[in-house]
Protein backbone atom coordinates (compact mmCIF):
# COMPACT_ATOMS: atom_id res chain seq x y z
CA UNK A 1 0.00 0.00 0.00
CA UNK A 2 0.95 3.60 -0.55
CA UNK A 3 0.27 5.70 2.03
CA UNK A 4 -0.35 9.67 0.52
CA UNK A 5 -0.69 12.71 3.10
CA UNK A 6 -0.73 16.19 1.82
CA UNK A 7 0.03 19.20 4.13
CA UNK A 8 -0.49 22.59 2.79
CA UNK A 9 -0.17 21.75 -1.27
CA UNK A 10 2.95 19.23 -0.51
CA UNK A 11 2.70 15.63 -0.53
CA UNK A 12 4.67 12.81 1.09
CA UNK A 13 4.40 8.94 0.80
CA UNK A 14 5.08 5.68 3.02
CA UNK A 15 5.02 2.50 1.32
CA UNK A 16 3.48 -0.36 3.12
CA UNK A 17 3.67 -3.98 2.69
CA UNK A 18 1.64 -6.71 3.48
CA UNK A 19 3.93 -7.91 5.92
CA UNK A 20 3.78 -4.98 7.79
CA UNK A 21 -0.10 -4.98 7.85
CA UNK A 22 0.27 -8.45 9.10
CA UNK A 23 2.65 -7.41 11.91
CA UNK A 24 0.39 -4.54 12.63
CA UNK A 25 -2.91 -6.29 12.57
CA UNK A 26 -1.89 -9.01 14.60
CA UNK A 27 -0.20 -6.43 17.23
CA UNK A 28 -3.79 -4.45 16.82
CA UNK A 29 -5.60 -7.72 18.05
CA UNK A 30 -3.36 -8.19 21.12
CA UNK A 31 -3.89 -4.95 22.17
CA UNK A 32 -7.57 -4.80 21.99
CA UNK A 33 -7.40 -8.15 23.70
CA UNK A 34 -5.82 -6.86 26.50
CA UNK A 35 -7.98 -3.57 27.09
CA UNK A 36 -10.81 -6.13 27.67
CA UNK A 37 -12.77 -5.98 24.22
CA UNK A 38 -14.20 -9.32 23.68
CA UNK A 39 -15.14 -10.92 20.53
CA UNK A 40 -18.50 -10.24 18.68
CA UNK A 41 -18.49 -6.56 21.02
CA UNK A 42 -18.80 -3.74 18.52
CA UNK A 43 -16.14 -0.92 18.30
CA UNK A 44 -16.43 2.12 16.43
CA UNK A 45 -13.86 3.79 14.55
CA UNK A 46 -13.25 7.72 14.14
CA UNK A 47 -10.05 7.83 11.58
CA UNK A 48 -8.97 9.63 8.60
CA UNK A 49 -7.53 7.77 5.51
CA UNK A 50 -4.64 6.29 6.72
CA UNK A 51 -2.79 2.91 8.24
CA UNK A 52 -4.04 3.47 11.16
CA UNK A 53 -7.96 2.78 9.87
CA UNK A 54 -6.71 -0.25 8.56
CA UNK A 55 -4.89 -1.51 11.49
CA UNK A 56 -7.64 -1.14 13.68
CA UNK A 57 -10.22 -2.04 11.13
CA UNK A 58 -8.63 -5.57 10.51
CA UNK A 59 -7.15 -5.82 13.69
CA UNK A 60 -10.57 -5.58 15.15
CA UNK A 61 -11.85 -8.09 12.87
CA UNK A 62 -9.04 -10.78 13.24
CA UNK A 63 -9.37 -10.79 17.34
CA UNK A 64 -13.41 -11.31 15.87
CA UNK A 65 -14.70 -7.71 17.34
CA UNK A 66 -16.60 -5.57 14.62
CA UNK A 67 -15.61 -2.84 13.94
CA UNK A 68 -17.75 0.16 13.03
CA UNK A 69 -15.90 2.77 10.75
CA UNK A 70 -17.32 6.39 10.71
CA UNK A 71 -16.65 9.63 9.08
CA UNK A 72 -14.23 12.03 10.85
CA UNK A 73 -17.05 15.02 9.61
CA UNK A 74 -19.21 13.48 11.90
CA UNK A 75 -20.94 16.40 14.67
CA UNK A 76 -20.44 14.98 18.17
CA UNK A 77 -24.39 14.05 18.64
CA UNK A 78 -24.63 12.32 15.11
CA UNK A 79 -21.15 10.39 16.57
CA UNK A 80 -23.08 9.68 19.83
CA UNK A 81 -25.98 8.73 18.14
CA UNK A 82 -24.18 5.74 16.12
CA UNK A 83 -22.33 5.20 19.45
CA UNK A 84 -25.41 4.51 21.35
CA UNK A 85 -26.97 2.76 18.65
CA UNK A 86 -25.08 0.02 18.09
CA UNK A 87 -23.91 -0.32 21.88
CA UNK A 88 -20.84 0.23 20.93
CA UNK A 89 -17.91 -1.09 23.39
CA UNK A 90 -14.88 1.41 22.56
CA UNK A 91 -13.88 4.09 20.43
CA UNK A 92 -10.49 4.07 18.39
CA UNK A 93 -9.60 7.03 16.78
CA UNK A 94 -6.23 9.86 17.23
CA UNK A 95 -6.06 13.00 19.27
CA UNK A 96 -6.13 15.14 16.22
CA UNK A 97 -9.98 14.05 15.20
CA UNK A 98 -10.94 13.11 18.63
CA UNK A 99 -13.51 16.06 19.50
CA UNK A 100 -15.55 14.83 22.80
CA UNK A 101 -16.14 11.97 25.38
CA UNK A 102 -17.68 9.35 24.04
CA UNK A 103 -17.67 5.86 25.58
CA UNK A 104 -14.07 3.99 26.35
CA UNK A 105 -11.50 5.67 24.28
CA UNK A 106 -8.28 3.84 22.43
CA UNK A 107 -5.92 6.24 21.07
CA UNK A 108 -4.24 4.81 17.77
CA UNK A 109 -1.10 7.72 18.49
CA UNK A 110 -0.34 6.32 22.18
CA UNK A 111 -0.47 2.69 20.97
CA UNK A 112 3.24 0.76 20.73
CA UNK A 113 2.65 -2.38 18.83
CA UNK A 114 6.42 -3.80 19.78
CA UNK A 115 4.87 -4.69 22.87
CA UNK A 116 2.65 -7.62 21.95
CA UNK A 117 3.21 -10.78 20.40
CA UNK A 118 1.89 -12.46 17.43
CA UNK A 119 -1.53 -13.40 17.53
CA UNK A 120 -3.21 -16.25 16.17
CA UNK A 121 -6.69 -15.66 14.58
CA UNK A 122 -9.59 -17.74 15.01
CA UNK A 123 -11.44 -18.78 12.10
CA UNK A 124 -14.86 -17.25 11.21
CA UNK A 125 -18.01 -18.51 9.44
CA UNK A 126 -19.16 -16.86 6.07
CA UNK A 127 -22.49 -15.57 7.66
CA UNK A 128 -20.71 -14.09 11.03
CA UNK A 129 -21.07 -10.50 11.04
CA UNK A 130 -17.62 -8.86 9.64
CA UNK A 131 -18.36 -4.98 10.36
CA UNK A 132 -21.24 -2.66 9.87
CA UNK A 133 -21.38 0.57 8.40
CA UNK A 134 -24.00 3.28 8.74
CA UNK A 135 -26.46 4.90 6.01
CA UNK A 136 -25.95 8.38 5.22
CA UNK A 137 -29.58 9.26 6.90
CA UNK A 138 -31.07 10.80 4.06
CA UNK A 139 -34.31 8.87 4.53
CA UNK A 140 -34.35 9.18 8.46
CA UNK A 141 -32.01 8.07 11.21
CA UNK A 142 -28.83 6.26 9.92
CA UNK A 143 -29.41 2.69 9.73
CA UNK A 144 -26.36 0.28 11.15
CA UNK A 145 -26.09 -2.24 8.16
CA UNK A 146 -24.39 -5.54 8.88
CA UNK A 147 -22.13 -7.05 6.60
CA UNK A 148 -20.65 -10.67 6.64
CA UNK A 149 -17.48 -12.39 5.79
CA UNK A 150 -19.18 -13.73 2.87
CA UNK A 151 -19.29 -10.31 1.23
CA UNK A 152 -15.65 -10.04 0.03
CA UNK A 153 -16.10 -12.84 -1.99
CA UNK A 154 -18.75 -10.99 -4.20
CA UNK A 155 -16.80 -8.57 -5.00
CA UNK A 156 -14.38 -10.47 -7.13
CA UNK A 157 -16.06 -10.18 -10.15
CA UNK A 158 -16.22 -6.62 -9.81
CA UNK A 159 -12.67 -6.36 -9.74
CA UNK A 160 -12.12 -8.41 -12.89
CA UNK A 161 -14.82 -7.04 -14.54
CA UNK A 162 -15.26 -3.42 -13.69
CA UNK A 163 -11.66 -2.68 -12.43
CA UNK A 164 -9.93 -4.89 -15.33
CA UNK A 165 -7.51 -5.43 -12.32
CA UNK A 166 -3.82 -6.41 -13.53
CA UNK A 167 -1.28 -7.28 -11.43
CA UNK A 168 1.10 -4.22 -11.15
CA UNK A 169 -2.32 -2.09 -11.28
CA UNK A 170 -1.73 1.07 -8.38
CA UNK A 171 -5.58 1.61 -7.18
CA UNK A 172 -6.48 5.20 -5.80
CA UNK A 173 -9.71 5.85 -4.82
CA UNK A 174 -10.31 9.10 -3.76
CA UNK A 175 -13.56 9.00 -1.25
CA UNK A 176 -13.00 7.91 2.53
CA UNK A 177 -12.03 4.34 3.72
CA UNK A 178 -15.41 4.66 6.15
CA UNK A 179 -17.58 4.79 3.04
CA UNK A 180 -18.33 1.26 1.06
CA UNK A 181 -17.43 2.21 -1.87
CA UNK A 182 -13.63 3.21 -0.82
CA UNK A 183 -13.39 0.28 1.73
CA UNK A 184 -13.88 -2.39 -0.61
CA UNK A 185 -12.95 -1.23 -4.24
CA UNK A 186 -10.44 0.62 -3.49
CA UNK A 187 -8.75 -1.53 -0.77
CA UNK A 188 -9.56 -4.87 0.64
CA UNK A 189 -10.82 -6.28 -2.83
CA UNK A 190 -7.51 -4.67 -4.33
CA UNK A 191 -5.57 -6.60 -1.74
CA UNK A 192 -7.42 -9.78 -2.17
CA UNK A 193 -5.89 -9.82 -5.44
CA UNK A 194 -2.42 -8.93 -4.41
CA UNK A 195 -2.65 -5.16 -5.74
CA UNK A 196 -1.25 -1.86 -4.18
CA UNK A 197 -3.40 0.64 -3.08
CA UNK A 198 -3.00 4.26 -2.88
CA UNK A 199 -4.63 5.59 0.68
CA UNK A 200 -4.79 9.54 0.47
CA UNK A 201 -5.35 11.94 3.21
CA UNK A 202 -5.92 15.44 1.73
CA UNK A 203 -7.54 18.20 -0.57
CA UNK A 204 -8.99 16.78 -3.74
CA UNK A 205 -7.55 19.68 -5.82
CA UNK A 206 -7.21 18.45 -9.57
CA UNK A 207 -3.26 19.67 -9.24
CA UNK A 208 -2.77 17.46 -6.16
CA UNK A 209 -4.81 14.54 -7.64
CA UNK A 210 -2.50 15.36 -11.08
CA UNK A 211 0.41 14.93 -9.27
CA UNK A 212 0.02 12.13 -7.01
CA UNK A 213 -1.44 9.98 -10.27
CA UNK A 214 1.90 10.62 -12.06
CA UNK A 215 3.97 10.52 -8.96
CA UNK A 216 3.06 7.02 -7.80
CA UNK A 217 1.75 5.79 -11.37
CA UNK A 218 -1.85 5.09 -10.75
CA UNK A 219 -3.43 2.96 -13.13
CA UNK A 220 -7.36 2.31 -11.86
CA UNK A 221 -8.45 5.72 -10.67
CA UNK A 222 -12.02 5.79 -8.40
CA UNK A 223 -13.54 8.98 -7.90
CA UNK A 224 -17.50 10.83 -7.96
CA UNK A 225 -18.62 12.65 -10.43
CA UNK A 226 -17.74 16.57 -8.94
CA UNK A 227 -13.86 15.58 -9.05
CA UNK A 228 -13.83 14.33 -12.59
CA UNK A 229 -15.93 17.65 -13.50
CA UNK A 230 -13.03 19.66 -11.76
CA UNK A 231 -10.33 17.21 -12.98
CA UNK A 232 -11.69 17.55 -16.78
CA UNK A 233 -12.09 21.50 -16.07
CA UNK A 234 -8.47 21.42 -15.05
CA UNK A 235 -6.83 18.82 -17.26
CA UNK A 236 -8.47 21.03 -19.97
CA UNK A 237 -6.39 24.00 -19.19
CA UNK A 238 -3.02 22.28 -18.20
CA UNK A 239 -3.13 20.01 -21.36
CA UNK A 240 -1.03 17.26 -19.91
CA UNK A 241 -3.50 14.49 -20.05
CA UNK A 242 -4.02 11.66 -17.29
CA UNK A 243 -1.41 9.08 -18.32
CA UNK A 244 -0.61 6.59 -16.75
CA UNK A 245 -4.47 5.99 -15.72
CA UNK A 246 -5.83 3.10 -17.53
CA UNK A 247 -9.07 2.63 -15.81
CA UNK A 248 -11.41 5.29 -14.96
CA UNK A 249 -14.49 4.15 -12.79
CA UNK A 250 -17.25 6.94 -11.05
CA UNK A 251 -20.13 5.50 -8.13
CA UNK A 252 -22.11 7.61 -6.16
CA UNK A 253 -23.55 9.66 -7.75
CA UNK A 254 -25.20 9.43 -11.78
CA UNK A 255 -22.33 10.78 -13.48
CA UNK A 256 -23.50 14.08 -16.12
CA UNK A 257 -23.08 13.15 -19.64
CA UNK A 258 -21.51 16.28 -20.32
CA UNK A 259 -18.45 15.32 -17.85
CA UNK A 260 -17.72 12.03 -19.23
CA UNK A 261 -17.80 13.96 -23.16
CA UNK A 262 -15.23 16.52 -21.67
CA UNK A 263 -13.13 14.09 -19.95
CA UNK A 264 -13.21 12.04 -22.31
CA UNK A 265 -12.38 14.95 -24.92
CA UNK A 266 -9.42 16.36 -22.75
CA UNK A 267 -8.11 12.51 -21.60
CA UNK A 268 -8.62 9.88 -24.02
CA UNK A 269 -10.04 7.81 -21.16
CA UNK A 270 -13.94 6.74 -20.69
CA UNK A 271 -15.37 6.88 -17.15
CA UNK A 272 -16.97 3.23 -16.12
CA UNK A 273 -20.06 3.85 -13.58
CA UNK A 274 -21.21 1.49 -10.68
CA UNK A 275 -24.45 1.95 -9.13
CA UNK A 276 -24.24 0.53 -5.48
CA UNK A 277 -25.36 1.23 -1.77
CA UNK A 278 -24.58 0.85 1.64
CA UNK A 279 -26.82 -2.65 1.41
CA UNK A 280 -24.65 -3.99 -1.28
CA UNK A 281 -21.77 -1.95 -2.57
CA UNK A 282 -21.49 -1.82 -5.93
CA UNK A 283 -23.30 -4.36 -7.64
CA UNK A 284 -24.59 -3.12 -11.19
CA UNK A 285 -21.28 -1.84 -13.04
CA UNK A 286 -20.39 -1.04 -16.80
CA UNK A 287 -18.34 -3.51 -17.86
CA UNK A 288 -14.68 -2.50 -18.82
CA UNK A 289 -14.19 -2.14 -22.24
CA UNK A 290 -17.83 -2.79 -23.04
CA UNK A 291 -19.55 0.22 -25.13
CA UNK A 292 -21.47 2.63 -22.45
CA UNK A 293 -25.34 2.64 -23.56
CA UNK A 294 -26.59 6.11 -22.44
CA UNK A 295 -27.86 6.77 -19.50
CA UNK A 296 -27.51 3.34 -18.25
CA UNK A 297 -25.71 2.27 -15.02
CA UNK A 298 -24.56 -1.07 -15.59
CA UNK A 299 -25.38 -4.69 -15.59
CA UNK A 300 -25.76 -6.79 -12.97
CA UNK A 301 -22.36 -8.95 -11.66
CA UNK A 302 -22.07 -12.29 -12.49
CA UNK A 303 -23.90 -14.10 -9.42
CA UNK A 304 -26.32 -11.77 -8.31
CA UNK A 305 -29.71 -11.76 -9.27
CA UNK A 306 -31.03 -8.25 -9.31
CA UNK A 307 -34.21 -7.77 -10.87
CA UNK A 308 -37.31 -4.62 -11.57
CA UNK A 309 -40.56 -5.67 -9.27
CA UNK A 310 -43.92 -4.69 -8.79
CA UNK A 311 -45.49 -3.41 -6.03
CA UNK A 312 -46.47 -7.08 -5.52
CA UNK A 313 -42.93 -8.48 -5.85
CA UNK A 314 -43.80 -9.64 -9.23
CA UNK A 315 -40.71 -9.58 -11.68
CA UNK A 316 -41.01 -7.05 -14.66
CA UNK A 317 -39.74 -7.43 -17.93
CA UNK A 318 -37.43 -5.37 -20.44
CA UNK A 319 -38.67 -1.10 -20.15
CA UNK A 320 -41.04 -1.73 -17.68
CA UNK A 321 -40.19 1.18 -14.33
CA UNK A 322 -40.38 -0.99 -10.94
CA UNK A 323 -38.49 -1.47 -7.48
CA UNK A 324 -35.01 -2.07 -8.06
CA UNK A 325 -34.49 -5.16 -5.80
CA UNK A 326 -31.71 -7.66 -5.13
CA UNK A 327 -31.94 -11.45 -4.49
CA UNK A 328 -31.18 -12.26 -1.08
CA UNK A 329 -29.08 -14.86 -2.15
CA UNK A 330 -26.45 -12.14 -3.32
CA UNK A 331 -23.22 -13.14 -1.31
CA UNK A 332 -22.14 -9.10 -0.97
CA UNK A 333 -26.09 -8.06 0.27
CA UNK A 334 -26.22 -7.37 4.00
CA UNK A 335 -27.07 -9.55 6.49
CA UNK A 336 -30.08 -6.97 7.23
CA UNK A 337 -30.17 -3.85 9.82
CA UNK A 338 -29.00 -3.54 13.76
CA UNK A 339 -32.21 -4.21 15.59
CA UNK A 340 -30.96 -1.69 18.61
CA UNK A 341 -34.24 -2.73 20.29
CA UNK A 342 -33.45 -6.36 19.97
CA UNK A 343 -29.99 -5.97 20.17
CA UNK A 344 -29.79 -8.37 16.86
CA UNK A 345 -30.35 -8.23 13.32
CA UNK A 346 -33.65 -7.23 11.91
CA UNK A 347 -34.49 -7.47 8.07
CA UNK A 348 -36.70 -4.42 6.99
CA UNK A 349 -36.71 -4.18 3.34
CA UNK A 350 -36.72 -7.50 2.87
CA UNK A 351 -39.79 -8.90 1.68
CA UNK A 352 -40.03 -12.98 0.81
CA UNK A 353 -36.83 -13.57 -0.88
CA UNK A 354 -35.74 -10.09 -1.91
CA UNK A 355 -34.34 -7.00 -0.33
CA UNK A 356 -36.41 -3.50 -1.79
CA UNK A 357 -33.46 -1.15 -2.74
CA UNK A 358 -35.82 2.12 -2.86
CA UNK A 359 -34.56 2.78 -6.17
CA UNK A 360 -36.91 2.86 -9.00
CA UNK A 361 -35.37 1.70 -11.93
CA UNK A 362 -35.57 -0.35 -15.41
CA UNK A 363 -33.52 -2.26 -17.91
CA UNK A 364 -33.53 -2.96 -21.58
CA UNK A 365 -33.50 -6.09 -23.96
CA UNK A 366 -29.83 -6.04 -23.59
CA UNK A 367 -29.68 -6.76 -19.84
CA UNK A 368 -28.34 -2.86 -19.38
CA UNK A 369 -30.40 -1.58 -16.06
CA UNK A 370 -31.72 2.35 -16.00
CA UNK A 371 -31.69 4.38 -12.91
CA UNK A 372 -34.55 6.50 -12.20
CA UNK A 373 -34.61 7.82 -8.68
CA UNK A 374 -35.54 7.43 -5.55
CA UNK A 375 -39.02 5.93 -5.08
CA UNK A 376 -39.04 8.63 -2.68
CA UNK A 377 -37.61 11.45 -4.83
CA UNK A 378 -40.09 10.35 -7.78
CA UNK A 379 -42.29 13.48 -8.67
CA UNK A 380 -46.04 13.32 -9.26
CA UNK A 381 -46.96 16.13 -10.52
CA UNK A 382 -49.63 17.23 -13.53
CA UNK A 383 -50.39 13.46 -13.13
CA UNK A 384 -47.38 12.70 -14.67
CA UNK A 385 -44.24 10.61 -12.77
CA UNK A 386 -41.17 12.44 -13.12
CA UNK A 387 -37.62 11.16 -12.07
CA UNK A 388 -35.67 14.23 -10.65
CA UNK A 389 -32.15 13.16 -11.96
CA UNK A 390 -34.01 13.21 -15.42
CA UNK A 391 -34.56 17.09 -15.25
CA UNK A 392 -31.38 17.72 -13.65
CA UNK A 393 -29.48 15.83 -16.31
CA UNK A 394 -31.12 18.37 -18.84
CA UNK A 395 -30.45 21.42 -16.78
CA UNK A 396 -26.61 20.50 -15.90
CA UNK A 397 -26.19 20.74 -19.47
CA UNK A 398 -27.14 24.16 -19.71
CA UNK A 399 -24.32 26.13 -20.22
CA UNK A 400 -24.71 28.58 -16.66
CA UNK A 401 -25.86 25.92 -14.50
CA UNK A 402 -22.79 24.15 -12.69
CA UNK A 403 -25.38 21.63 -11.02
CA UNK A 404 -28.96 21.21 -9.64
CA UNK A 405 -31.55 19.49 -7.23
CA UNK A 406 -34.64 18.61 -8.51
CA UNK A 407 -37.86 18.29 -5.96
CA UNK A 408 -41.87 18.24 -6.04
CA UNK A 409 -42.82 21.28 -4.26
CA UNK A 410 -46.46 21.13 -3.00
CA UNK A 411 -48.53 24.09 -3.35
CA UNK A 412 -51.56 23.22 -2.21
CA UNK A 413 -53.85 19.54 -1.74
CA UNK A 414 -53.35 18.18 -5.12
CA UNK A 415 -51.06 20.72 -6.27
CA UNK A 416 -47.43 19.94 -6.81
CA UNK A 417 -44.88 21.33 -9.19
CA UNK A 418 -41.10 20.82 -10.53
CA UNK A 419 -39.27 22.80 -8.17
CA UNK A 420 -35.04 23.41 -9.39
CA UNK A 421 -32.44 24.19 -7.08
CA UNK A 422 -29.74 25.35 -8.84
CA UNK A 423 -25.70 26.33 -9.15
CA UNK A 424 -24.43 29.04 -11.25
CA UNK A 425 -21.33 28.79 -12.66
CA UNK A 426 -20.47 32.16 -12.37
CA UNK A 427 -21.26 32.17 -8.47
CA UNK A 428 -17.71 30.55 -7.29
CA UNK A 429 -16.21 33.73 -9.40
CA UNK A 430 -18.18 36.22 -7.20
CA UNK A 431 -20.24 39.04 -8.32
CA UNK A 432 -23.22 36.79 -9.18
CA UNK A 433 -26.78 38.16 -9.33
CA UNK A 434 -28.77 36.15 -11.27
CA UNK A 435 -31.31 38.25 -13.62
CA UNK A 436 -34.62 37.61 -14.91
CA UNK A 437 -33.26 37.10 -18.30
CA UNK A 438 -30.74 34.65 -17.01
CA UNK A 439 -33.76 32.84 -15.38
CA UNK A 440 -35.73 32.77 -18.85
CA UNK A 441 -32.59 31.35 -20.21
CA UNK A 442 -32.38 28.67 -18.48
CA UNK A 443 -36.49 28.14 -18.60
CA UNK A 444 -36.26 28.05 -22.20
CA UNK A 445 -33.42 25.62 -22.49
CA UNK A 446 -35.53 23.20 -20.68
CA UNK A 447 -38.21 23.64 -22.25
CA UNK A 448 -36.15 23.07 -25.14
CA UNK A 449 -34.84 19.37 -24.27
CA UNK A 450 -38.00 18.42 -21.79
CA UNK A 451 -41.26 17.43 -22.34
CA UNK A 452 -43.52 19.94 -20.78
CA UNK A 453 -44.75 18.24 -17.93
CA UNK A 454 -41.29 17.90 -17.17
CA UNK A 455 -39.97 21.77 -16.94
CA UNK A 456 -39.40 23.44 -13.80
CA UNK A 457 -42.57 25.74 -12.77
CA UNK A 458 -40.12 27.54 -9.80
CA UNK A 459 -36.68 28.06 -9.56
CA UNK A 460 -34.10 28.81 -6.80
CA UNK A 461 -30.19 30.05 -6.95
CA UNK A 462 -28.50 28.68 -3.88
CA UNK A 463 -24.79 28.62 -3.14
CA UNK A 464 -23.81 24.92 -2.72
CA UNK A 465 -26.28 22.30 -2.89
CA UNK A 466 -27.05 19.36 0.51
CA UNK A 467 -24.98 16.63 0.33
CA UNK A 468 -24.15 13.32 2.76
CA UNK A 469 -20.66 13.59 3.61
CA UNK A 470 -19.91 11.28 0.81
CA UNK A 471 -21.20 13.78 -1.82
CA UNK A 472 -24.79 12.97 -2.47
CA UNK A 473 -27.38 15.74 -2.94
CA UNK A 474 -30.13 15.15 -0.12
CA UNK A 475 -32.79 16.40 -1.92
CA UNK A 476 -35.59 15.50 1.17
CA UNK A 477 -33.83 18.75 2.96
CA UNK A 478 -34.46 20.59 0.09
CA UNK A 479 -38.39 19.07 0.39
CA UNK A 480 -38.56 20.52 3.78
CA UNK A 481 -37.94 24.00 2.86
CA UNK A 482 -40.40 24.54 0.41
Amino acid sequence: MIHVLEQEGTISAKKWTFDDFYKATNAMASYLLSKGLKPKERVVLRLDNSPDFIVAFLGAIKMGAIPIPTSIMLKPAELDFIFKDSQASGLITTKDVWSHDVGPVVFMDEIRFSSFAPFLVLPTLMEDPAYWLYTSGTEGQPKGVIHAHRSILAHDERVLRWQSFQENDVVFNTSALNWSYALTGGLLDIWRFGGTSLVYNGSCRPDLLKKIVDEFGVSIFMSVPGIYRRLADYLEKDDSGFEPVRVCLCAGEKLPGEVREKFIKVTGTDIYEGLGMTEHSVYLVQPYGERIRDGSCGRPLFGTRIAILDEQLNELGPDCEGILASHKSCMGLMLGYHDAVGAGVSRPGFMGDWFLSGDVARYDEEGNFYFLGRRDDLITAGGYRISPLEVEAVLNTCPDVLESAVVGATLKEGKTIVKAYLVLKCMGQGNCTPTEKCVQSILDYAAQNLAKYKVPRDIVFVSELPKTHNGKIVRKTLTTNN
